[in-house]
């Protein structure tokens, strides 16, 4: 149910952060529901950890890292598109991160709920 939970809210977070990033004006909104879905995140995430880490360590550690990295990108991209800085750049970093992150969590659950090797 947690894994379930984790990838809607994956799903989610994606379009709220393409729609924040992409409209002109009142993008606050998705900036903020974009802050709850990490919350979500996090308790997930550690319910999530638990049984991850007992499969594969090093792979569980390295998603915690990439997806704290990917807040924090995503923090930035949010503070420039306050700031009307965007740059190409940082939208391709934060694509990057996001692609690298959704891999790691894939290779972390064993490929579940959509591959099941075990």
């Amino acid at each position: 149910m947690f894994l379930w939970i984790h990838l809607i809210f994956a799903v989610l977070l994606i379009a709220l952060v393409i729609t924040a990033l992409c409209k002109k004006n009142n993008f606050k909104l998705y900036m903020m529901a974009t802050r709850v879905s990490y919350l979500v995140f996090i308790v997930t995430g550690i319910v999530l950890f638990s049984k991850a880490f007992e499969r594969d360590a090093m792979f569980t550690i390295l998603k915690v890292l990439s997806a704290i990295f990917l807040i924090g990108l995503i923090e930035m991209a949010y503070a420039q598109k306050t700031k009307k800085s965007l740059t190409v750049g940082l939208v391709m970093s934060l694509i990057l991160v996001f692609a690298l992150v959704i891999v790691i969590g894939l290779i972390v659950a064993g490929g579940r709920p959509f591959i099941h090797f075990i």
